[in-house]
């Protein structure tokens, strides 16, 4: 194509927001910019007409988007919630023939006067429907879900008291005690008329009363810790434990912060729970422009690495617990998940888009250059990454800025839900062509275990001896809600044994697994045939 084809597209794209025009354009050329091989765009298609709109480039304050897959209505279907700055938060039901249409039944989320940023989905009162989070600048929300007929906002009531900049949220249960606690990340306080910058602002931490209510306990932390202008978070277990630690994206070079979940308060630490500041002696303190955050075991080593995004720098973090020490090593060069310089990052994410039993990256970016823009990176196996940019369709030159994976049509594949800042969301369907198997894993909590399973650990080994591990999370990549239920590429094998560690410690052995398939695993079924044999 030549060169002068390209630079006019790129310039309309950037002038114009109208994106069905530009979509006749870009397939009216001979040649398409980009292939589309792997991911295919179905947003138009498929009726996922979703816009992102500000009145000025950060409008709010800092730029935000929120991108969520969520069950609405228990259906088995993954349904879609995004955010809105200006104009009203959305959410799509999955029809199940690969389109969507706006829900009605649901119009308060809207929440249209509000500037509304990230969003995140749990069942935070264990009555087995997901309930939704809006970080915004100003008041925060927090709806229940009332069995996928309504929606109501329970902020007062819960004791959700949050009038910042935040930006996005992230579920866990920190303690074991069977209810979900939440995260919140501030940015600052801004003006909200002008959306200048503001005084910092300490992010809140709420945890469970479990009656429906929280109880904020940041004041629990080092405010010099807290108190920064943080992008993203996310729980994972860093250090094989067995409970959740708490990792937080900090902007302006000062500093990530990795929190270490060491259980119940102690003289020094805490005062209802202990969590320890080990940024600086797990060598995860990068002092980053940091925006996104992935965590996943890229290597299959059994441990959690960490792939989060920056201005001109994108960072690996490879995880050593599997050789013997709670540290990282910085592998962003040498992997090539480093875009480099000129590159503006922000969600990234983790996930196998090819089935073949080793998980992949992908980051969206800011950038309006082919090079730069928003990248897939195939897993090579041996701790690099090829750079699939120019050909695996899930890209663009807009402001790309959230991002979120799941399977909406189930089959087994990877989908992606793609923000663009001030533009349009839009669903990239995978489209691959591999015939590698392929195994979902959804957890099913009770019995004192939060009926969502967050916090669950699965480790799936295969007939070719190579083994897996994923947890179950709410809460990463760039204001986003990933779909809860595990998958696993398997490549041409099959299951060996799957074992899960619940997050009470109780482990679970299962075998004979049939390949291409949803498992749902309950613990209460498991509870009540493990007591039956011992009876």
């Amino acid at each position: 194509m030549p060169f002068f084809i390209i630079n006019t597209i790129i310039e309309f794209n950037i002038m114009h927001t109208n994106k069905t025009l530009l979509l006749i354009l870009l397939t009216s050329l001979s040649t398409p910019l980009f292939s589309q091989d792997i991911y295919t765009d179905i947003s138009t298609l498929s009726g996922f007409n979703a816009p992102h709109n500000v009145k000025g480039p950060f409008e709010g304050g800092i730029p935000g988007t929120g991108q969520s897959f969520i069950d609405i209505n228990n259906d088995g279907l993954q349904d879609i919630i995004v955010s809105n700055q200006v104009g009203d938060n959305k959410l799509f039901i999955n029809q199940g023939n690969e389109t969507f249409s706006e829900s009605t039944a649901f119009q308060n989320i809207a929440l249209t006067s509000e500037k509304c940023k990230g969003v995140s989905v749990a069942d935070y009162d264990n009555d087995g429907w997901d309930d939704i989070y809006f970080s915004c600048n100003g008041d925060d929300y927090l709806f229940k879900n009332n069995n996928g007929n309504s929606i109501t906002d329970v902020t007062v009531q819960a004791g959700i008291i949050n009038p910042y900049n935040s930006q996005a949220s992230a579920w866990a249960d920190i303690n074991n005690d069977g209810w979900l606690d939440l995260y919140v990340i501030n940015y600052d306080i801004r003006n909200p008329a002008h959306g200048t910058s503001g005084d910092l602002v300490a992010d809140a931490f709420y945890l469970s009363n479990g009656n429906g209510t929280f109880t904020d306990i940041i004041a629990e932390f080092d405010i010099n810790q807290v108190n920064k202008p943080n992008l993203a978070v996310t729980f994972f277990d860093y250090d094989n434990d067995g409970d959740q630690d708490l990792y937080v994206i900090t902007d302006k070079l000062r500093g990530n912060v990795l929190w270490e979940n060491d259980g119940p308060a102690v003289s020094g630490c805490g005062v209802q729970w202990c969590f320890r500041d080990v940024s600086v002696s797990s060598n995860a303190n990068s002092l980053v422009f940091g925006m996104g955050v992935a965590t996943g075991d890229i290597d299959n080593d059994g441990d959690f690495d960490l792939f989060f995004s920056s201005i001109d720098e994108q960072t690996l973090l490879i995880n050593q617990n599997s050789q013997g020490t709670n540290t990282f090593i910085d592998a962003s060069v040498g992997s090539a998940l480093n875009l480099g310089v000129g590159s503006i990052g922000w969600a990234t994410m983790f996930f196998d888009y090819n089935n073949d039993a080793w998980i992949d990256a992908y980051i969206a970016t800011h950038n309006n250059t082919a090079e730069l823009s928003d990248t897939l990176f195939n897993n090579n196996h041996d701790g690099t990454f090829d750079n699939m940019n120019l050909t695996c369709g899930a890209t663009n030159l807009l402001k790309s800025e959230g991002a979120a994976h799941g399977d909406f049509n189930n089959d087994g594949k990877i989908d992606i839900v793609l923000a663009n800042f001030d533009n349009f969301y839009e669903i990239y369907k995978n489209s691959d062509t591999n015939t590698n198997n392929w195994i979902k894993i959804k957890l099913i909590g009770g019995l004192g275990i939060n009926l969502n399973a967050i916090g669950s650990r699965v480790t799936v080994l295969t007939n070719d001896n190579i083994s897996q591990i994923r947890e179950v999370n709410s809460g990463s990549s760039r204001g986003a809600g990933n779909e809860r239920t595990l998958h696993f590429g398997l490549g041409s094998s099959t299951i060996s044994t799957m074992e899960i560690i619940w997050p009470n410690g109780i482990t679970q052995n299962l075998n004979s697994l049939n390949n291409n398939q949803l498992h749902t695993i309950k613990y209460a079924d498991f509870i009540s045939i493990f007591s039956d044999n011992f009876e």
